[in-house]
């Protein structure tokens, strides 16, 4: 039974071609890419600052981590780059720069900090490709770096509660910060909120992968919940809170 569930896992990943995608960049290159995207952060966003970050680089080495264990190859240094650069410069205005969203901004600001350093073609582009794919508007499948990165990105919303409801409060203040409206609708930001939450969580992009690899999943489930359940849970949560100043 084990080995049935083993052979499916791996034929699910193969359809991804995960082996194909394997990025060569050295623990070296990592480290210092990783550094120099802290200096593209600030720290006034109380939610999409280098904290954030570091927590979607963890979230990549945690799911690699588990991939490598099936013996199955991922793109992990690439993946902790683009984890560190996927919201550089997020409090910056994006339209007057000329990149219809954020992603697009970012990206380019890896790809501008990249030339002149020893990263091949194919390299940047899945780091950059990855990068642009964390877009919540996204419709094509994802490739395999982008959908680990992807993952990384929105794992809070089916996290442990107490750290959800901690961020979405994070989120808030930034919103009211970002849009200097001080009266804005705890209410509507709500909606909005479950709104992201339950389209992300229901992707199917995001499916194929969570429940491709039996070892893969448990980075997805909380204290032994199913990750939907948890996300039913967190906004459950969410819901039953006071409206927030």
């Amino acid at each position: 039974m084990a080995t049935e569930q083993y052979s499916d896992s791996m034929n699910n990943l193969n359809r991804f071609n995960f082996p194909h995608e394997f990025v060569s960049i050295t623990a070296e290159q990592a480290e210092e890419y990783v550094d120099a995207a802290s200096q593209r952060y600030t720290s006034s966003l109380p939610y999409h600052n280098w904290d954030h970050a570091r927590d979607v680089i963890r979230g990549t080495e945690t799911i690699t981590q588990k991939l490598s264990e099936n013996g199955v190859i991922s793109a992990a240094g690439a993946l902790a780059v683009a984890a560190a650069w996927h919201d550089a410069g997020y409090q910056e205005n994006h339209i007057t720069k000329g990149f219809l969203t954020k992603e697009d901004y970012s990206s380019f600001l890896l790809e501008s900090f990249l030339e002149g350093k020893p990263v091949g073609k194919y390299e940047k582009d899945v780091m950059l490709r990855a990068i642009k794919e964390t877009w919540i508007g996204h419709k094509e499948l994802r490739t395999p770096t982008p959908l680990i990165l992807h993952r990384a990105d929105i794992a809070n919303i089916g996290g442990p509660t107490e750290a959800f409801i901690e961020n979405t409060k994070k989120l808030w203040a930034e919103e009211k910060f970002t849009s200097g409206d001080g009266n804005a609708s705890w209410d509507q930001f709500i909606k909005k909120a479950d709104y992201f939450v339950r389209f992300t969580s229901a992707e199917h992009d995001y499916e194929s992968l969570s429940h491709g690899l039996d070892a893969h999943r448990t980075t997805l489930d909380v204290n032994d919940t199913p990750f939907g359940q948890a996300v039913d849970l967190n906004l459950e949560a969410l819901r039953s809170l006071e409206p927030q100043d």
